[in-house]
């Protein structure tokens, strides 16, 4: 069974990838997928899909379908805005506006029409426990948002921005960035100490925090944001591991997804965290939230 479940968590990550990389490429799978009323072959996949750092809570399955996700369409677009829906039963297709665009989807086509034109899907739509779904890659692109899928964070992340921060950065930017990870994060893995990389590099690409490392670190918004900068455990030597965990994150390796906090629920003092931001997963002692 547990080697059933972890083959089908490799295959769907492998799905994922294809998806979002390469549009124009499909993968036929049989192993472990469900028969819709209408033949299509599915499964469900538990990948989270975020948006410039906020995670889009599908109340519905999502799925993959012909190798390509696939999302509940007024579930997606209720996301981005104040949308109107029209279903049209003899025709089995929805009609969304928001009063400046329309866009038409027809349960058995693989396009989208948007103002008229037509956008091609990579994989069917179709009806699903009374939803009509279509493929995310189809939608995001008539949004005109960018798709990326991140394997080590197993999600897909959605901006109409940059997902890539700058890799030609500066001396600065690694003397500071290794001494908050190695004051944050001496005493857990690697993977730990580029967790917490990845929020310090976050909050500079997101609008609410300052846009150099050491603005972030430093930032006193509403307090002090790291301990250690109040202790002053900041301005020690960072050992060799830390350094080559913000060299690598610098360098583009996520493992956090775009989380903007973290903490240590067996240290902490208060809970402000976990009570107002979505949980994502944990990395050794540390609990991270977006």
């Amino acid at each position: 069974m547990m080697k059933d479940l972890r083959l089908r968590r490799i295959i769907t990550s492998i799905l994922i990838i294809m998806i979002l990389l390469s549009p124009l490429i499909t993968i036929n799978v049989d192993a472990s997928a469900e028969i819709s009323p209408q033949g299509i072959k599915y499964w469900v996949t538990n990948s989270p899909v975020i948006y410039d750092y906020k995670n889009i809570a599908f109340k519905n399955d999502k799925l993959i379908v012909d190798g390509y996700l696939i999302v509940p369409v007024t579930e997606f677009f209720d996301f981005f805005g104040r949308y109107e829906y029209e279903w049209d039963n003899d025709t089995k297709s929805v009609t969304v506006t928001d009063g400046n665009n329309t866009y038409q989807i027809y349960s058995g086509t693989r396009y989208l029409l948007e103002n008229g034109h037509k956008i091609q899907a990579p994989a069917m739509n179709f009806i699903y426990n009374g939803k009509i779904y279509a493929s995310l890659k189809v939608m995001a692109d008539a949004l005109g948002l960018k798709t990326l899928y991140e394997e080590v964070s197993d999600s897909i992340l959605l901006t109409k921005h940059s997902f890539y921060f700058n890799a030609y950065y500066t001396y600065e930017d690694l003397y500071w960035l290794s001494r908050i990870v190695h004051a944050e994060a001496a005493h857990e893995s690697y993977e730990g100490k580029v967790a917490v990389a990845n929020v310090v590099l976050n909050r500079v690409r997101h609008d609410s925090f300052p846009d150099t490392i050491y603005g972030v670190i430093f930032d006193k918004a509403g307090g002090v944001q790291f301990t250690p900068v109040a202790a002053g455990t900041v301005y020690n030597d960072p050992s060799e591991e830390a350094i080559r965990a913000a060299k690598d994150a610098l360098n583009g390796y996520n493992n956090v997804s775009w989380c903007l906090f973290f903490f240590n629920p067996r240290l902490a003092k208060s809970f402000w965290i976990a009570d107002t931001c979505d949980f994502y997963k944990s990395i050794g002692n540390h609990d991270f939230y977006f």
